[in-house]
């Protein structure tokens, strides 16, 4: 089946924009044709593929031709830079990227270093939970993704990063508290946590191989906080445990690891779109650089 491109980069608008009005703005044309242009993809697709709501969202049939339409527009993207390089004309290309937050706040560091001193490239990185972030490649959202999923999703091929090992940590002050006593294994039920966010599994798995049990103690503070550096610091400030980043913890203070047997290995895949791309290629150069600089493990 083939699909008319205008209608294809009309849906992108809306899906982007959140709005009719708005794509209209981006695509120089009336509300009503943005409207037109979308019912007669519908029509051709023989499916609904937006909900018009505020903001307009896709349908399940509207995140995959979305996915087919983002390629095409990375495609096109890096046909215009190659082009334009030949001619000796600079341009970019524009991809974008899922990467989790613990990602971005460690190993990171040289990946942005090296792409300071490009031009050609044009980056978006979206911040997204590492459990979560297969599911923006599935939707066409990103055209890459730094994820947990090992198995390469349709369309993508998948490589190992490394591996990140989290260390059950807490203030010294908070242990102390707890006036447990030399020989005495501390009881982490009885601690207060920080989760980054409800999403979160990384405690909950740790509680659960411990007490046989994700459910937290009634009788002791949950905590939630969606930002890596001021997790740390509110591990830091004695607000409860949680898990950090071995490479993370190098740069910390005042805090401890509660016993060196409580860790959770989290594995880190590169998955990206398989069509030929230079720029996701030399992103992904980029990556494994890095993660070989911060010393990921890799088993």
């Amino acid at each position: 089946m083939n699909f008319d491109l205008e209608q294809l980069q009309t849906l992108l608008a809306v899906i982007d924009t959140g709005s009719f009005e708005d794509a209209s703005i981006d695509l120089g044309i009336t509300p009503s044709a943005v409207s037109q242009r979308i019912k007669a993809l519908e029509s051709r697709a023989g499916a609904i593929l937006v909900i018009r709501s505020r903001p307009v969202l896709p349908t399940e049939q509207g995140l995959k031709i979305l996915g087919y339409v983002r390629q095409i527009s990375m495609l096109g993207s890096a046909l215009n830079s190659e082009l334009q390089s030949q001619s000796g004309t600079e341009a970019q290309a524009e991809i974008s990227v899922a990467v989790n937050a613990d990602s971005l706040a460690t190993w990171f560091g040289p990946v942005l270093k090296r792409l300071a001193v490009r031009r050609d490239l044009s980056c978006e990185f979206v911040r997204a939970d590492e459990h979560q972030s297969a599911k923006l490649l599935k939707q066409g959202t990103v055209s890459a993704a730094v994820t947990t999923q090992a198995e390469a999703m349709q369309g993508c091929a998948s490589q190992k990063l490394g591996t990140t090992r989290y260390f059950a940590v807490a203030a010294k002050g908070l242990v102390e508290q707890q006036g447990t006593k030399p020989g005495e294994q501390l009881q982490l039920a009885d601690l207060p946590v920080v989760n980054f966010d409800r999403d979160d599994p990384l405690q909950r798995d740790l509680r659960e191989r411990l007490t046989g049990s994700r459910r937290w103690s009634p009788n002791v503070p949950v905590h939630y906080v969606p930002d890596s550096s001021q997790f740390a610091q509110a591990i830091q400030a004695g607000m409860g445990w949680g898990m950090i980043p071995e490479i993370q913890l190098r740069e910390l203070s005042g805090v401890m690891i509660l016993e060196h047997s409580w860790f959770v290995d989290v594995p880190l895949y590169w998955q990206r779109w398989t069509v030929s791309s230079t720029a996701l290629d030399a992103l992904g150069d980029m990556l494994f650089a890095a993660t070989g600089i911060a010393g990921l493990r890799n088993h």
